[in-house]
C-alpha cells in the first residue's frame, strides 16, 4: 500500500491575484470579515495581513486553495479598486 497518492487538486491563478492586492475574507461560520492586503501568493496559498480589531495588532491569514475549493472561505479581491473579483468555491 503507498503512503502517497496521485490526485487532481486545485490551485490559485497567480494571474489572477498578487502580491499587493486588497482582500476581504471570511472564513465560514464567522459573522464578519477581515480586510487586507495579500502578501505573499503560491499556486496553493495566500498570505494575507489584516488588522485584528479585538487587539489593535495586526496578524497573517494563510488561506489553502483546497480550502477555498470546498467553500470554507468567501474571498473578495481588487488590483485597483475598479474591478472586484469574488469566489466561495461553489
Amino acid at each position: 500500500m503507498a503512503l502517497l497518492e496521485d490526485k487532481a487538486v486545485k490551485i490559485f491563478d497567480l494571474s489572477a491575484i498578487k502580491r499587493g492586492d486588497c482582500i476581504r475574507l471570511k472564513r465560514a461560520g464567522d459573522t464578519v470579515f477581515k480586510n487586507g492586503f495579500v502578501t505573499q501568493t503560491t499556486e496553493t496559498q495566500i498570505q494575507a495581513l489584516y488588522c485584528n480589531t479585538q487587539n489593535n495588532a495586526t496578524s497573517y491569514l494563510s488561506i489553502l486553495a483546497a480550502d477555498v475549493a470546498v467553500g470554507v472561505w468567501e474571498i473578495y479581491w481588487t488590483s485597483d479598486f475598479q474591478t472586484i473579483n469574488y469566489e466561495n468555491g461553489e
